[in-house]
């Protein structure tokens, strides 16, 4: 039997590969080329036994595909529309943040009926005050407008009624009442470490600041507040060893280990991760039980095959390609790499390098995928605070359980392990401050495939027998040519001035502003309409990440893009109109669907990000008026410092609106100004007369049916402005730094 025992491997990938075209809708040509692959293997008669094997598992995964589409297709079917459901909470209630989420509850919930329709899908809630304590096991009945949503949901609801009640009951009021005893116990630690300690103990990181999401994000640490393996393996580690000193019996140790990784799949809840880790600490136990020796590659298969079976929505799911991808790393890349790297530090060092490097690279091509991002300290701080999960996790599963019988000793040993969680938070601040510390994987496919040469060029050196300075110098050369394969598109591209600062997009009749944050990343104000030219505008200036995407209004001509954009770029914050209220637009819920952090902003709100700073000057909080002059009135109006150059944007204020603002505002003198309303003629002279700039723009699309540009508005900011610019003319305008202070038309023009 060779070192790592493959014969499960095309099983388990056969399942996976049919669960996934099934559910995901890939179609028919991943399926033809695993029926090829498995025609040309039982060409080896050696190979028959594993591929049969693969043949049969793939039938299951396709199988369970189709059952879990048809289950789920009812709720696919009401989006759009109102529905009652009759559904289980699959988590427990998480509170929202800021804007249109803050005071409301995200409750994960498994629906088993539409309207009476039978049904299995996954609906995310957010919900009013009702929801609050909601816990994982209940059911519940409610109604609701169903809307599209993403990741892995089949819907969102938003603000349903709450029709009906039931509590939880048996094993599961069992785990909420322990998680209740560790929030109870962990309730008086510092606000950064209260929870971070729950994420690494049971995963539940859901009061976790924007700020410190972000940092954990980056230094490469966001797995310890995600259960996965490393959890299960402490867990079963620490079980296995006290048992055998006190049982004999293997198997009765098997056995009880077992038991205790079923507990723990209850107390953290079945997320992808989760499951994977469980099932492989089910094949050890049994590997116990028989007395053999465990193997993690069959041991992984098999987790594989289990999840994409009995749940193929988890096994489709980012979290779960990732935890896959990580321990596949770990136990056949690690070895290897760690024999490597003893020629160049002590071993005490070389294998928890190993296995930190194998892991992170594993999934730097999925992270592309999903507009991911690790830090490139990422390595350090796993090293420097790996050894944190160990305490944390058993001294956090103590206090759990000690909970119920002695919340003040509870007490005590959730504040330990709040203390041994100290570093982790301090090493996060650190790494994400360090110099580089913002440089990701680039986003997308083409950042996937650059990433995943180098990485397969990594592992071809190290196992490769023999070092020799052209191989290196080869490998050196295809990991060059794959960094530049995302630079590729911007090439064949027309050129940009590689000097921006500001650029008003030429997305024809709507709004899309980008002011330079970075050296690819940007805060945007508006999108644009759904035509596709607001992403196309953010590739053209090679703008991969948003740092701070505001939209000054819900209207189709300025947020109409979002869905498009936030398929292709990852943003990091989002800033909305008090114009939302109540009842958010389809494009808010996009966002909160996304996980985009989501505030609701007022005037004087600043915000520093890179080489832009932004301060909001209206609206000035008061209630949005009726019809679309209202919500035009109620657009965010922003003054913004890029790299010293200053642009005041107006939204679509009208006449009121404007009034408003120049009964408050200063005579101010701008470098940039976006004229308000696509230079309709509802301008107020009281409003220009206070404004001085270099540069008026207006964003306006040819041939357009609304008059706009008017010839008197032309005339009002001609007297303001140095030079007035209208991307109908100029396509996109660009403001760059120097006397030449934009480029258009497509000459220089002057200040």
């Amino acid at each position: 039997m060779s070192p790592h025992d493959a014969r499960l491997a095309p099983a388990a990938a056969a399942a996976w590969l049919a669960t996934a075209d099934v559910w995901l809708g890939w179609g028919w040509s991943p399926l033809c080329g695993a029926v090829l692959a498995l025609a040309l293997g039982l060409v080896r008669r050696s190979a028959r036994p594993a591929l049969v094997l693969a043949f049969a598992a793939g039938v299951a995964g396709l199988a369970s595909g189709l059952l879990a589409t048809g289950y789920a297709a009812p709720v696919g079917v009401a989006v759009g529309a109102s529905a009652t459901l009759v559904a289980t909470a699959e988590s427990d209630a998480a509170p929202g943040t800021a804007g249109p989420t803050e005071g409301l509850w995200r409750v994960e919930l498994a629906v088993s009926s539409v309207d009476g329709a039978p049904a299995r899908a996954r609906v995310v809630v957010w919900g009013g005050d009702g929801w609050h304590a909601m816990v994982r096991g209940q059911q519940v009945v409610a109604r609701g407008e169903l809307t599209a949503a993403s990741g892995g949901a089949a819907a969102l609801l938003w603000r349903p009624r709450l029709l009906a009640t039931t509590p939880a009951r048996g094993l599961d009021a069992v785990v909420a009442s322990l998680r209740a005893g560790l929030r109870e116990a962990t309730a008086e630690l510092p606000d950064r470490l209260r929870p971070l300690t729950r994420g690494m103990v049971i995963g539940d990181d859901s009061g976790m600041a924007t700020d410190q999401r972000a940092q954990m994000s980056l230094a490469g640490l966001t797995h310890l507040t995600a259960v996965s393996g490393s959890h299960f393996a402490i867990v079963l580690v620490a079980v296995t060893a006290t048992l055998r000193l006190l049982v004999r019996s293997r198997r009765v140790v098997a056995v009880v280990t077992g038991v205790t990784m079923g507990l723990l799949v209850c107390v953290v809840f079945p997320e992808p991760s989760v499951m994977r880790a469980a099932t492989m600490a089910g094949v050890i136990c049994a590997a116990l039980w028989w007395g053999r020796p465990a193997q993690a590659l069959p041991a992984l298969s098999t987790g594989v095959i289990a999840v994409a079976v009995l749940d193929p929505r988890l096994a489709c799911e980012p979290g779960f390609a990732m935890s896959v991808a990580a321990v596949a790393a770990i136990a056949l890349w690690a070895p290897a790499l760690a024999v490597r790297l003893t020629r160049l530090v002590p071993p005490v060092v070389a294998h928890p390098l190993a296995v930190c490097l194998a892991a992170q690279a594993a999934v730097l091509p999925l992270l592309a995928l999903i507009d991911g991002g690790v830090g490139p300290w990422s390595v350090a701080a796993n090293l420097a605070v790996g050894w944190c999960a160990a305490p944390v996790t058993l001294i956090g599963l103590s206090a759990l359980l000690v909970a119920l019988l002695s919340p003040a000793l509870a007490h005590v040993l959730a504040t330990a392990a709040g203390w041994c969680a100290w570093p982790v938070d301090a090493a996060a601040r650190v790494a994400s401050q360090l110099p580089g510390a913002q440089l990701v994987v680039p986003p997308g496919a083409w950042g996937a495939v650059a990433s995943g040469i180098a990485v397969g060029v990594a592992i071809a050196l190290t196992f490769a027998t023999r070092l020799r300075l052209g191989m290196v110098a080869l490998a050196g050369l295809s990991v060059l040519g794959a960094l530049a394969i995302p630079l590729v598109p911007e090439l064949l591209a027309p050129s940009a001035p590689g000097d921006w600062l500001v650029v008003a997009c030429d997305v024809g009749q709507g709004d899309a502003m980008l002011l330079r944050s970075g050296a690819r990343s940007a805060v945007v104000i508006d999108v644009g309409p759904q035509d596709g030219l607001g992403p196309a505008c953010l590739r053209r200036y090679g703008v991969t990440r948003i740092d701070l995407l505001i939209i000054t209004h819900p209207h189709a001509d300025h947020e109409g893009a979002l869905p498009e954009v936030l398929d292709r770029v990852p943003v990091t914050e989002a800033w909305l109109s008090p114009a939302e209220q109540e009842v958010p637009t389809a494009s808010t819920r996009a966002l909160i669907a996304a996980g985009v952090p989501v505030t609701e902003v007022t005037t004087g709100q600043t915000a520093t990000v890179g080489q832009v700073r932004v301060t909001v000057l209206a609206p000035d909080g008061g209630a949005v008026g009726e019809g679309s002059t209202g919500l035009n009135d109620a657009s965010i109006v922003t003054l913004a410092n890029v790299s010293g150059v200053t642009v005041l944007g107006l939204g679509d204020l009208e006449h009121e609106g404007q009034r408003e603002l120049a009964s408050r505002l200063s005579p101010l003198v701008v470098d940039v100004v976006k004229v308000a309303h696509h230079g309709s003629d509802r301008q107020e002279p009281a409003l220009a007369a206070l404004v001085s700039a270099r540069v008026a723009i207006v964003s306006v699309g040819a041939n357009n049916t609304y008059g706009h540009p008017s010839p008197d508005t032309l005339a009002l900011w001609g007297a303001r402005a140095t030079v007035i610019e209208r991307t109908d003319r100029c396509g996109d305008v660009v403001v760059v730094p120097g006397p030449a202070l934009a480029r258009a038309c497509p000459t220089d023009v002057g200040g």
